[in-house]
């Protein structure tokens, strides 16, 4: 097959994918609103919910989220594939998102079957995907962590990379403590829902253990929110020139405020509904705070995929990453715990762990690509952008130190055949890395 032909069925490929990737995670999208939204004011709408519409619904949402997750996974073993990333974590961690997929397509549809033959679920199958999901995301969040903190070490210019790196670290915390306050809610729920059952939402005495780990949990969150805004500010930097000072702003702020100041505003009193429409309408306007902030940072890290060519590797993964922060926000709002019949809240929670890989392979692989480009990596250098630096930086730092790792295998193994023949060697394993630190640093001195 000549190249030419070959190039250009893997833009077609990649294209029509995307295509249907845009229209997947738009009906990811409206999934879990919809299944997050009727989770949180659960308790006064109990009449609607275990209705035949409400089931009709409920089964309607299964299928969507089992067909949208494995067309996701799919897209990114294509691209992978495509691409020729090669690295043995990303391989394991793709198979524990398949496992995990599994997982919750089998417990979704174990609950549905329940649901249509005895009318009733057990309660105690709703800690697996908050145990599975959660734990992804602590998981896989560390590990992206690790990378900024070492993208960071091994290349130190760009204060970006460190503000993610705490961000994430943030983000972990959160995720630990969402998960024991959701498991904590679960203890209290009974054994059996069945359809005459209402949704538990347990109140918490500011003493409780319960409020202890909400204040923690909302103040990790605060944290990875004005970290992360903090980074989207300087990603959309050049949308502030083109949109104008006083617009960019206005959304800016708004939305940080919007995240951060409703719920503080609920917990201290000062919204007092007289009635259960005015208290879903209130509920509703707080919960979609997240919404407005995973749509914000998914457009800062989608115009980074825009400064770079279209149907390019690294443009497609950090689509990837922008539809992961974009449905992380999202379905991180949910909550499940409440045990609603059906149990509405469980679906978007289902979707955590492959949000939080979407931002973790986009950002990832999108590193290991331009650090093995030496053309692309030069040209992102080149680029004044805020965008490019990040990118620029991440790859930069990758290819330093995989190479480091490289030179540091060779000279370990010399070494061990200098200390068999009795001779000691010259430099410690500390000395041998500053040294090839030094070395890097002058021939990428050399290249500019």
């Amino acid at each position: 097959m000549p190249v030419g032909n070959f190039f250009q069925r893997v833009s077609s490929t990649l294209n029509s994918n995307y295509n249907k990737l845009f229209l997947v995670i738009i009906a990811t999208i409206i999934c879990v609103l919809i299944d997050s939204q009727l989770g949180i004011i659960a308790d006064f709408i109990p009449e609607y919910l275990y209705s035949s519409g409400g089931i009709a619904l409920f089964l309607g949402l299964i299928i969507v989220f089992i067909l949208a997750s494995f067309f996701m996974l799919k897209y990114i073993k294509n691209i992978n594939k495509l691409n020729r990333i090669r690295s043995f974590h990303l391989d394991i961690m793709y198979y524990v998102l398949i496992v995990a997929q599994c997982t919750m397509a089998f417990i979704l549809t174990v609950i549905a079957f329940q649901i249509l033959t005895n009318h009733e679920y057990d309660t105690h199958i709703l800690y697996i995907p908050h145990l599975v999901n959660y734990g992804i995301w602590i998981g896989i969040l560390t590990f992206l962590a690790y990378a900024f903190f070492s993208w960071y070490r091994n290349y130190n210019q760009n204060i970006m990379i460190l503000i993610f790196a705490f961000s994430m670290v943030a983000y972990v915390i959160n995720g630990i403590f969402s998960l024991i306050g959701q498991l904590d809610i679960l203890v209290q729920q009974n054994p059996i829902i069945s359809s005459n059952t209402v949704a538990y939402f347990p109140e918490f005495s500011i003493n409780s253990f319960g409020s202890h780990v909400e204040t923690v949990s909302l103040i990790s969150s605060t944290i990875a929110y004005i970290l992360t805004w903090v980074g989207s500010v300087k990603l959309l930097s050049q949308t502030f020139k083109r949109l104008g000072k006083f617009k960019f702003w206005a959304i800016m702020i708004s939305s940080l405020v919007y995240y951060n100041i409703t719920f503080p505003l609920f917990v201290l009193g000062y919204f007092s509904p007289s009635t259960d429409a005015n208290a879903i309408i209130y509920i509703r306007i707080f919960s979609l705070g997240g919404v407005f902030t995973g749509i914000i940072f998914g457009i800062s890290f989608l115009s980074v995929a825009k400064t770079l060519g279209r149907d390019t590797p690294t443009r497609n993964y950090m689509i990837c990453a922008a539809s992961g922060f974009l449905l992380f926000y999202i379905t991180g709002s949910a909550i499940a715990a409440q045990a609603a019949y059906p149990p509405f809240g469980l679906i978007s929670i289902s979707f955590i762990g492959l949000s939080c890989y979407l931002i973790y392979i986009g950002l990832y692989s999108s590193a290991l690509i331009v650090s093995q480009d030496t053309t692309l990596l030069q040209a992102i250098k080149s680029s004044v952008t805020e965008q490019s630096k990040l990118l620029g930086s991440m790859g930069t730092a990758h290819r330093r130190k995989e190479l480091e790792s490289r030179v540091l295998t060779i000279t370990k193994k010399l070494a061990e055949k200098t200390e068999e023949s009795g001779v000691e060697p010259s430099l410690t394993e500390t000395e041998m890395t500053d040294y090839i630190k030094k070395v890097v640093n002058e021939i990428d001195k050399h290249k500019k």
